[in-house]
């Protein structure tokens, strides 16, 4: 969800982390995780030991009143904000099954990583609502099939 006059209060919020750490608990998964983007050493540290890493980078929108990244209201550009493309090629770097969750208003570029072979998938998640973690989790467990259908398109160059 962006801010301003459009935003809301969920009812209720089922975020990504706890559904996934749910789901994990569910089949014996080990769920390992880092929330600060910035932190390379501990980013390094956990993403070398894992079979899988899931990658979250955001774009959003909203209204002109409050700055994030740069941004006031609308994006500036079409790239992942708060160090998402560099933080894709770290992790990418390090784990041969890196899945790319992009939680935006829209496209963003992904000239930057796309052609690594380690990214191995990317799932254009929209903006995040309060049920994002278990839509999340049907996908990335295969319970859905996200039908490969976007409202926009992601040029190349």
């Amino acid at each position: 969800m962006g801010w301003g006059s459009g935003s809301t209060n969920f009812p209720y919020l089922v975020d990504p982390l706890s559904a996934i750490q749910h789901r994990a608990l569910e089949d014996g998964t080990v769920v390992q995780y880092v929330l600060d983007n910035y932190d390379t050493s501990l980013i390094d540290s956990v993403v070398s030991q894992a079979e899988a890493c899931l990658v979250f980078v955001n774009a959003d929108s909203g209204e002109g009143y409050i700055e994030v990244d740069g941004n006031y209201g609308d994006r500036n550009n079409l790239t992942a904000w708060m160090r998402g493309d560099d933080l894709i090629n770290e992790v990418a770097g390090n784990c041969s099954n890196t899945i790319v969750v992009a939680h935006t208003p829209g496209p963003i570029l992904m000239e930057p990583w796309i052609e690594n072979p380690n990214v191995t998938a990317v799932l254009m998640a929209g903006l995040p609502g309060q049920e994002s973690g278990n839509s999340l989790v049907d996908v990335l467990y295969g319970a859905v099939n996200p039908s490969g259908k976007l409202p926009w398109t992601i040029g190349k160059k």
